[in-house]
């Protein structure tokens, strides 16, 4: 045999295996979805999936769990809401919201919109412009109107769907995160994510919900339990008797030395009576052992029977028993007046909560629809949207519910997402199996990776010096970390958090990626700067406070310079306390538009309040509208 004769076979064999290797890339996504709402269709039949990531929505059958129809859109979808009769898809797209994926397709859109689409064909309508960090998006029952939260402008917006238009700017406390109206439109139930209001040496600090009259236009605050914070879904039940609101509960008052048992932090559930306007009851969805961090999407059955809550930090889902929880609360938990109705100890739930784990990452959005077997019984799942692994999971409603093990892989042939270091990381961040009992994840406290706005004595620098989280923008190009410095870097905070806040041993390859993730988040474009697109007065204040801060009257730039506005140096600028006399890191001024309060202790509701009342700086002198002019410029960095 001849050596041309062995070279046939050789050749095949080695071309059928670069055939097959080179297959394999395709079995790996080279993109990732980032799912981030769900809604079925009147029927049931048809599934909508609005994927943050990708721009896009999905139309999934039940049926058959595979995607059938891709519908692209301008800027990166951060809500949506169907139309009763399954006609109208009303979106909301926001073009200034940060994706970590390297491929995201270039938005279209200057401003962020909301997007009305025919739900069968994908056609866009009409489109208006709205608020910045706009969401929630949720249809009024007469169909003449769509409420949405312009989060990063601390407001609710109207818009009236035959004049395609903002009509009505309601404002909030601060950044209103989602919204449920009820069955009636007469009343909107809206959450806000913070607090908004000094923290140095307060030892109350309640979060609010917003009830809106939808006629009137009138705000009426539902104060919540001390430390409220990182308040996200809401949803109304269908008799309208009831709102339900998730979030969770700081106990920033305490050092803290450990996590166990909800020291730090407990995830909840509260529930607004809408007939009176008062909040009822609050009730812990932690177990005493295996908690269950980052409560986020909520939603009820149309009977009223059920409850969904979606736990993005543990991988599950609860499934409560509205009907009984009612009668459980007031017959076995007592009413604490501090606090209101609060249960006294973590478990208190259990009764009428069942959690089911997902097979996916990070679920956060939730529905439920019927659909009908074979046998012709009908039965309820709820579907959770899983924004790290590009899946759906299904989980059927009863008394002893379980996930069905048909999860929607939502990626072409069903690829699998290939992330990058700094999306693994986004997901570490996230997740509260980093934390010894599972009460917290990084983002419990650090909500897209900035501040809870509450001060926190975290023992790193001594007990009995609380400070106010810091945002973790730009962390890893500012040295030192942490107020006073006592972190040599951002990498190294990032390890000792782990330790000391979630009281578990890091591990070097998850802290590389939440390295990797802070290192690639940037700032949002300041809600100013587009008031100023559209107000020369605005403009021109901007302007004129960005000659003062330069200038040699206010030598602002001396200390606040370079691309990041800080020296990265130690400081006495005046601030001390009788707790803290330590010199302090310059902060960033980067994004301090969303960082309040300000100071070391919040002691600062405002930037104006601290250039005036705190004399930072060489601002004394300056007349109160040269302090406008400086803040309006600090708050566009």
């Amino acid at each position: 045999m001849n050596a041309s004769s062995l070279s046939f076979p050789f050749i095949f064999i080695f071309s059928f295996y670069v055939f097959i290797f080179a297959q394999v890339p395709a079995l790996l996504a080279q993109d990732w979805l980032g799912p981030c709402d769900v809604a079925l269709s009147p029927d049931g039949q048809i599934l909508f999936t609005a994927c943050f990531d990708s721009a896009e929505i999905l139309k999934t059958e039940t049926r058959f769990d595979s995607v059938f129809q891709r519908i692209p859109l301008p800027a990166s979808p951060t809500g949506f809401t169907l139309s009763r009769d399954g006609k109208r898809l009303f979106v909301t797209c926001d073009p200034n919201a940060q994706s970590l994926l390297p491929t995201r397709p270039a938005p279209t859109l200057k401003n962020p919109a909301l997007l009305c689409l025919d739900a069968q064909t994908g056609e866009t309508l009409w489109l208006t412009e709205v608020g910045e960090g706009p969401q929630s998006p949720v249809l009024a029952p007469d169909k003449t109107r769509v409420y949405l939260c312009a989060r990063f402008q601390n407001r609710v917006e109207v818009v009236d769907v035959e004049k395609h238009a903002v009509t009505e700017k309601i404002p909030m406390e601060r950044e209103p995160f989602a919204c449920a109206v009820s069955p009636d439109g007469k009343t909107l139930v809206v959450s806000n994510l913070l607090i908004d209001a000094p923290t140095a040496d307060e030892y109350w600090l309640p979060g609010h919900a917003a009830l809106v009259d939808t006629e009137t236009l009138e705000t009426r605050l539902v104060e919540f339990p001390n430390g409220t914070i990182n308040m996200r879904g809401v949803c109304v039940s269908p008799d309208g008797q009831f709102a339900y609101v998730l979030h969770s509960m700081g106990s920033y008052a305490i050092p803290t030395g450990q996590v166990k048992g909800g020291w730090i932090n407990m995830n909840a559930v509260s529930f607004i009576n809408l007939q009176t306007g008062e909040r009822e009851g609050t009730l812990i969805l932690d177990h005493l052992e295996f908690a269950a961090a980052n409560p986020w999407g909520i939603t009820c059955s149309k009977d009223g029977r059920w409850l969904v809550v979606s736990h993005a930090g543990t991988m599950e889902v609860s499934i409560i028993d509205r009907v009984a929880m009612h009668p459980h609360f007031r017959n076995s938990l007592a009413s604490f007046p501090s606090v209101g109705a609060t249960p006294d100890s973590a478990g208190d739930l259990i009764p009428v909560q069942r959690r089911v784990s997902t097979s996916g990452k990070g679920p956060r959005a939730v529905t439920i629809g019927e659909e009908t077997e074979e046998n012709g019984q009908k039965r309820l799942y709820t579907y959770a949207a899983c924004v790290f692994s590009d899946s759906v999971d299904r989980i059927l409603l009863a008394e002893n519910p379980f996930n069905t093990g048909r999860t929607i892989q939502l990626n072409q042939n069903d690829a699998i997402p290939r992330p990058t270091l700094a999306r693994m990381g986004e997901s570490l961040f996230n997740d509260g199996f980093l934390c010894y009992e599972h009460w917290q994840s990084c983002a419990s406290c650090h909500p897209d990776a900035r501040s809870d706005a509450l001060n926190w004595d975290l023992l790193n620098d001594g007990s009995g010096t609380p400070k106010n989280t810091k945002s973790l923008l730009y962390a890893h190009f500012t040295a030192p970390a942490m107020a006073t410095g006592v972190r040599e870097n951002a990498e190294a905070a990032v390890r000792k958090g782990v330790e000391l806040i979630h009281f578990t041993e890091p591990r070097e390859k998850d802290s590389l990626a939440m390295d990797a993730y802070l290192s690639a988040l940037r700032a949002r474009k300041a809600p100013i700067l587009r008031e100023a697109e559209e107000n020369p007065e605005v403009n021109a204040a901007i302007q004129r406070g960005r000659r003062l801060f330069f200038g040699p009257k206010t030598q602002c730039a001396s200390c606040h310079t370079g691309e990041f506005y800080t020296d990265c140096r130690l400081h006495r600028v005046g601030t001390e306390t009788n707790y803290e006399t330590r010199p302090l890191d310059t902060p960033t001024l980067c994004e301090c538009w969303r960082t309040a309060p300000y100071l070391h202790d919040g002691r600062f509701r405002t930037i104006f309040d601290l250039l005036k009342d705190g004399k930072h700086g060489f601002t004394a002198p300056l007349a109160d509208s040269e302090l406008r002019d400086l803040e309006a410029f600090v708050l566009s960095l």
